[in-house]
């Protein structure tokens, strides 16, 4: 979109980490330059929204990075801008990455936008592929519409070798969403990265056979199918998957600088520590051998071997005091099922005959609709309806089999229990073109 449009259409907006930004809660986005960084104006000055002073919302915008508060060269850093507001409705951003040393005119490194986001040159032009010219060269990343939300996210790479000290700015607008540059809130804020210390740390080191299906334990993969990676020096520390993680319905395929590529490309990753990492495998056709790689700042892993199977289904299990396995299952009203007393502190009844209750698994293959792996869904997409599934060793049509919305790489089975089951542990598999479930899983049923 041209300048005199976006002057025409302004709403400003947000600044973003070491990246100067304008946020216009407006489609078009903002024009670069309206940071407030150092040779930057602000909305407030330029006049698109008026009536509050900047920061004086009683809200706010933060950065942060995945990194934490440094960079290692050349090495991708996710960046969230996050924009709070108790009255806003709609939210929009815009940032830029400076050099310390010139903060008016230095770019740093490389911005990558995330859905629904373009980089534009600061003369206003959307940044071409070889980058924005020498005369021109600030990058500023910007949404092209707002969400509502207020949460965004975007990779910058850093340079390949030590560039002192990265300023991020952000300026972020939290609006009322009438279309009026009137009674919007304008928040700025800006940071620093400093580049990390040359390593000298061990790299990380996946175990032989430490790679498994995160259901069955068998040693195999497939596409979109949750997998556990044990070795050592994985991570420099514990961290889970949080919401912010999760961009414009996509998995991160890093968490705090750790991540893993399967057959060379990345998985996503839902957890990592120094022993563990939980990943889901990205989309494949390939079966057969294929190798499995981590990464983090100190460098890669030496490959390990896996088998890569078109299928690898599994119920998601846990395990009693005796270490016999059970199915996770919940009741229709969501409740916990399995026999009374399983777990500490949590009430637990087991399923009835003749009930429908839900039963959770992984690595159920292609669905229809297809959801690509490391998407989250948000409808039901069903699994093909060839499968058979025995409660019992009684057949069971499942009312429905597919994806469960709102959680990546998750199957669902909603299943009526036979009426005729006794008392007691019931086994459940499942076969589907070929593959089967884990054996030795039950549930619990009480009449």
């Amino acid at each position: 979109m041209d300048s005199s449009r976006k002057v025409y259409a302004a709403k400003c907006a947000v600044i973003l980490s070491g990246i100067p930004a304008l946020i216009f809660a407006y489609s078009s986005g903002p024009l670069p330059r309206n940071t407030g960084a150092p040779g930057d104006t602000t909305c407030s000055q330029i006049g698109c929204h008026i009536g509050t002073t900047v920061n004086g919302g009683g809200g706010k915008v933060e950065l942060s990075f995945d990194s934490g508060t440094t960079y290692t060269p050349g090495t991708k850093v996710r960046v969230t801008v996050k924009i709070t507001d108790s009255v806003a409705r709609v939210y929009g951003f815009q940032a830029s990455s400076r050099l310390a040393s010139n903060t008016r005119t230095a770019q740093a490194g490389t911005i990558t936008p995330g859905a629904g986001q373009f980089v534009q040159c600061e003369d206003g032009s959307n940044r071409p592929a070889a980058g924005c010219r020498s005369s021109a060269p600030l990058e500023f990343v910007e949404h092209q519409s707002p969400n509502s939300t207020g949460i965004f996210q975007f990779d910058w790479t850093p340079p390949t070798t030590n560039a002192g000290d990265v300023m991020f700015y952000a300026a972020g607008n939290a609006a009322n969403g009438n279309g009026q540059p009137t009674g919007d809130h304008i928040y700025t804020t800006s940071a620093t990265l400093t580049a990390a210390a040359a390593t000298t740390g061990p790299k990380p080191a996946v175990t032989q056979g430490g790679v498994i299906n995160a259901g069955s334990g068998k040693a195999e993969i497939a596409s979109g199918t949750w997998i556990s990676i044990f070795g050592t020096d994985l991570a420099a520390s514990l961290r889970g998957l949080d919401g912010p993680d999760i961009v414009n319905g996509l998995l991160p395929t890093m968490l705090n600088g750790a991540g893993v590529t399967i057959g060379g490309k990345p998985a996503f990753i839902g957890f990592v520590s120094p022993g563990q990492m939980n990943a889901l495998v990205p989309d494949d056709t390939a079966t057969g051998d294929t190798q499995i790689i981590a990464t983090n700042a100190n460098g890669q892993s030496t490959p390990v071997t896996v088998t890569r199977a078109a299928l690898s289904p599994a119920f998601l299990p846990f395990t009693d005091a005796d270490g016999k396995k059970y199915v996770a299952a919940r009741h229709a009203d969501n409740s916990i099922m399995a026999k009374a007393g399983q777990f500490a502190g949590l009430t637990t009844t087991p399923g009835k005959p003749g009930e429908v209750v839900v039963l959770y698994g992984i690595g159920f293959g292609p669905t229809t609709p297809p959801v690509p792996s490391g998407t989250v869904p948000t409808a039901i997409a069903s699994v093909p309806a060839s499968l058979t599934l025995r409660i019992g060793d009684i057949p069971v049509t499942p009312v429905y089999s597919g994806v469960s919305p709102g959680s990546a790489g998750l199957y669902q089975f909603n299943v009526k229990i036979p009426d005729s089951l006794p008392n007691g542990d019931a086994s459940v598999v499942v076969t589907l073109n070929g593959a089967t479930t884990q054996s030795n899983i039950f549930i619990t049923v009480q009449r």
